[in-house]
Parts: C-alpha cells; structure tokens; sequence
C-alpha cells in the first residue's frame, strides 16, 4: 500500500477535553487514578498473601495437591502456571474494588467465584473420567485454559446482569446474515483450525523451538497460530470486497454534519478540508456545524471559516443542551440529504476521503461506511503508538472484519450514514457512550452492513496529554458494556454477524485486556517471589502473550502500510500494556447498585427515580 499524503496543518489541541460523555451520568462514575491504581495495589497484596499461603502448606506438607486450584489432576500432567488462582484472586479484587456498597460487593465476588468454581468442578471431574476410562486424556494444562477461557466469559456476563447499565433498546428490525458472508468466516476458521493442526504436528520440532524463543506461548501455540491465521484469511476477503465496491461510481448529493464543542482551535481546518473534497467530489455539499453549548468562540470561527468556501454551502446551528448525540440528533433533523458525513470538530478529511467513501454506498445493502483516523501529528510518543495502533485496528483488523460483514462499529471521527435509515432506527442514543458503534449495531439489526474502507483517509486529533488519554480510554472502553446492555437482543443473535461471533468476541477481548496488567504482575511475583513454590512455572508463555506473534503481524502490517513506522513498535508494545490498564480503569467506573438488606421496595423506588432521570433509560422502556 502506498504511503498516505502529509495532513493539513492544524491549530493548537486545547486543553479542555472533558464534556458530560466523559462519565454519562447514571451510568459512570468519573473515578480519579486511584480507583485502578488501588485495585492494583489490593490484587498485589492478595496474591503475595494467596502465594505465602500455598507455600506454607506445600513446605509443611499439610496439602499435597497441584499449585493451583485444580481437583483429581493425578496422571494428567503439572501445572505449569496457577491460572485459576489468579483469576480468583482478580474477581475477588474487582468485587472489594467496584463502585457499589458492602452488599453488592459481596454479591458480585459470590457470583464469579461461584459460577467459576463450579465450572473447574465440572470440568476436572469429566477430564478424570474420561482419562480413567482411557477414552480421552485432557491434561491439566488443556483443563486450566478452558476454564480460563470461560472466566473471560464470566467477567462480562456478571458486569452485563449486575451493573448499572442502559436499558434494551429498539429490537432488531429486519436482520439477516448474507449466506456468502456466513461461508466465509466459516471456511476460514476451519482454514486456520486445520492451520495450526497441522503446523503443531507436521512443524513440531520448528513450533516447539518457537515456543523456547516466547514466540509461541500463552494460551497454546495452537490456539495463537489459529488466531494469527484466521485474521490474515479473513483479511483477504475483506481487501477483496473493499476493491469491488469502491470500484462503483457514486456521488449524490451531501450533508455534511460537525458537532462542535468548544472546537475554535480547529473547526475552522476542519471546515477547509471539506472545502478542498469538494473540489473532487462530482456531487453538491451542504456543511452544517452545530455548535453544542459552547464557550469560546467556536460559532464565529465557523461562521467566518463557511464564508471563505466557495465550493459547499453551510450554515451554523446553535444546539444549548450538552452532549454530543443530542447535537448529532438536532442536525439529522434539521438536513434534508439522504446521505450524512457526519466529521468530528477536530478531523481533517484527506481530499478524496468523501469520493471514495460515498462509492460504496452504490450497494443499497451498505448502511455505514468509514475510513482510517490517521494521527494529525508524529510528534509526542501518543502520537508514534497511535500510528502503530490504527495501522492494526483500522488498517488490518477493520479489513478482516470487511471480509465477513463483521464491522461493529465505525469511528464517529469521520461516517457517513444513510439519513432514513437513521431516523428509522431511532436516531443517537443519548446519554451513554459509544453512541457512533450503537448506531451501526442498529443499521445491521435492520439488514445493512458497514464497511470501514482505510483507503479513505482522514486526520484526527490525539491527545496531547497522559490526562487526556485517560479519558479517551476510559471512555472508548467504558462503551463495551454500554453497547452491550442497550444492544442485548443482538447479543448471541445467530440472525447477524455482529451477535453471533463480533459482540461476543469484543466482550470477552475486554476481558482479556483488563486482566493483562493484574496478570503481568501475578506472573512476576509468582516466578520470582515464589520460585521455589511454582517451580515449573515457564517465563515463555507470559513474554509470548506481549510479544510473540502478535508482535510479528504488527511488523508485517506496518512494513506493508508504512516501513518507517517499523521503529514504533517498541514503544506500541508498551503501549498495549498501558492499554490494559485503561480497559480495567474503565470497569471501575461503572457503577453497581447498591443492595440495601431488608429493603428491597426502597431499592426498586431508588433504581426507577434513576431511571426517569436518565434519558436513555426512560427512552428505551417506552420503546
């Protein structure tokens, strides 16, 4: 792929990033560092007491049993890392940690443990039979993962029934899966599965030198090779269909949508580069800013930005109540265009992004499409991991879920929507996060599909601050639970891609992610601490989980976008840890309702008066 042009210049990031979606009220609390930073420091504290108390009855001899928490394991193999005890001791640390009273927080932990004990019962008990009928030999290592596996399923699924969440929203209207894009996921997950069989067992000797060298690892090499496998298949498909429908030609007329709050360093660059589209795009553009409830001078720049164009036409509207969805919703009502751009304040539009973008909507199946949120900058080390980060997410994986219908969610920086279909499915959701993925969750439960093309370009604002990006973070991974809740009917809905595998997979990779940072310093207080107790504890597997081949298709699709930003990727490694730490920041924010015992009328009164406050909750009950 070639290498994309120089951005346009931008003015100055303000300083000011905070808004009402910073912590929708209701539904999030605005915890300072130290919600993350003291679960941290309680997690630690309980596995070094956890790990002190293991190894007294192993060196007393009390208990000759697995250094994890595994039953009837004999004849089937060590246990390399205690991976039940750590996810334990981390669903205890969460439930004393969540943002609720005594009550709950003792309900929360008897819920994960108990569902995640239960299931390391189950699964032990049926491993041994099997190996004692000589039918089947699960080792203790296989029985470990699998259970681990599920506790990524049973974090989400206790946060989704116990936290305060949106309520259900509009169900799926007309929702289908094309039977071509069911095939193609399916025959490339037998692909990747018949993959990595055959690499482990043909490619032994090379797989298990590339295991030594931490290059394979984590959860079984076979469980990596499938992963990296599937993602490349898929991938291809996807730059395939991309080539097709951009292959179209279509340019109907436009509205272009910028909410704006607080944006006069940049809305008036904004404004100039849809000027500049224009003068490629064969049909006519109609720009509207809404300025929500802002304080500087965000409406005269505007104005004054307007007046110099000579290609679009635009006006300003002026939207008093915050919050991003409201402004959103007032100018999709307000425009008459079929076809909405919808650009943030703080994005700047390569010129043939809105020409390449609208060819796809030729196909009348497409409801969103999106392109790739170049960093406007390369300046500060946000910036540099930033690159890195859209080259994976939006330059390889966006395109792997192209080739299956797949794609989720397009970034609000920069889509475009078909201006009935939004109206049909409602409009914005208001008041909680991720407002840009709910609506293309809605546009496929009605039959569309999105498409995020990355050869449309655009430009957009990273923050300038380790302030700023916590809140960005925080924010983005807060949605995941958001979504989830409102959109619950998509959820294992076998009718769409999104419900069957896409949702699913984003819940339990939030999961994954939140426990990163607790697992990396579980792993080092368990191999250096307490050596002597967990001695057959292997360091390769943890270094593969950071490293590995995750890092290697990371060279491979930054060699293939852009060679020079190859150098990046240490710092994007690093990165991806901080990232963790932002997702597990995320579920602590969320809030739990309190239980109050022997109280139960007062409880349901209190949760109603919340919901009546809260738009998005009062909303969806009546729909």
């Amino acid at each position: 792929m070639t290498e994309v042009a120089e951005p346009p210049a931008t003015g100055a990031i303000a300083d000011h990033f905070r808004s009402v979606d910073s912590a929708p009220a209701g539904y999030a609390v605005d915890r300072p560092a130290g919600g993350v930073n003291g679960f941290l420091v309680t997690f630690t504290g309980i596995t070094i007491l956890a790990m002190c108390v293991r190894t007294f009855l192993a060196h007393s001899e009390v208990l000759d049993a697995p250094n994890d928490i595994v039953i009837l394991a004999g004849g089937r193999g060590d246990v390399q890392f205690p991976l039940r005890m750590f996810l334990v001791v981390f669903f205890v640390t969460y439930a004393l940690r969540a943002y609720t009273n005594i009550w709950r927080r003792l309900f929360l932990v008897s819920s994960m443990l108990g569902k995640f004990l239960l299931f390391c019962v189950v699964v032990d008990t049926v491993a041994w039979l099997l190996h004692d009928a000589g039918i089947l030999s699960i080792s203790v290592f296989g029985a470990q993962m699998v259970s681990g596996l599920v506790a990524l399923a049973i974090f989400p699924h206790t946060v989704l029934r116990q936290a305060t969440l949106p309520a259900q929203g509009p169900r799926p209207l007309d929702p289908a899966i094309p039977p071509t894009a069911f095939l193609t996921l399916a025959g490339c997950l037998l692909f990747s599965a018949a993959g990595a069989v055959i690499a482990l067992h043909i490619f032994g000797a090379a797989v298990d030198i590339l295991k030594n060298w931490a290059i394979l690892g984590g959860l079984g090499a076979g469980v990596f090779l499938m992963q990296q496998i599937l993602a490349a298949s898929t991938a291809l498909f996807g730059a395939r269909a991309l080539a097709r429908s951009r292959g179209h030609a279509f340019a109907p007329p436009v509205a272009v949508l910028v909410p704006a709050h607080n944006e006069a360093h940049s809305i008036g660059a904004t404004i100039a580069s849809v000027e500049e589209a224009a003068t490629t795009y064969p049909g006519r553009i109609h720009l509207c800013v809404v300025n929500n409830a802002s304080t500087d001078t965000t409406h005269t720049v505007a104005e004054t930005a307007i007046a110099k164009c000579s290609h679009i036409s635009g006006e300003v509207l002026e939207c008093p109540t915050p919050g991003k969805a409201i402004a959103l919703n007032m100018g999709i009502e307000h425009l008459t265009e079929e076809f909405v751009v919808r650009i943030d304040a703080d994005t700047v539009i390569g010129p043939g992004c809105l020409r390449t973008a609208m060819r796809h909507f030729a196909n009348p199946n497409v409801g969103c499409v999106g392109g790739i949120p170049m960093p406007a900058e390369e300046k500060t080390w946000i910036d540099k991991c930033r690159l890195v980060e859209v080259y994976m997410r939006h330059g390889f994986f966006q395109v792997s879920l192209d080739g299956y219908q797949g794609v989720m969610g397009i970034p609000g920086m920069f889509a475009i929507y078909r201006r009935s279909q939004v109206l049909r499915v409602g409009g914005m959701v208001q008041g909680m996060n991720g407002e840009d993925t709910d609506i293309c969750m809605r546009l496929a439960a009605a039959g569309y599909h999105n498409v995020a093309d990355p050869t449309a370009v655009y430009y957009s604002e990273t923050p300038a601050s380790f302030a700023h990006l916590r809140e960005q973070r925080t924010r983005w991974f807060r949605s995941i639970y958001h979504l989830s809740a409102r959109n619950r009917a998509m959820l294992l809905d076998r009718r769409t891609m999104i419900g069957t595998f896409v949702l699913p997979f984003n819940l339990v990779n939030a999961a994954r992610r939140a426990m990163l940072a607790p697992l990396l310093i579980y792993a080092a207080i368990a191999g250096f601490a307490f050596h002597s107790t967990f001695t057959s504890m292997r360091w390769q597997p943890i270094v593969a989980t950071l490293l590995g081949m995750s890092m290697i298709m990371t060279v491979g699709v930054c060699l293939m976008w852009r060679p020079s930003s190859v150098k990046y990727i240490s710092a994007y490694l690093a990165f991806r840890v901080m990232r963790s730490y932002f997702t597990l920041a995320a579920t602590l924010t969320l809030v739990y309702p309190p239980i109050i015992p022997g109280r139960p009328a007062v409880l349901r009164r209190a949760r109603k008066a919340a919901e009546g406050r809260n738009p998005v909750a009062s909303s969806a009950r009546t729909e």
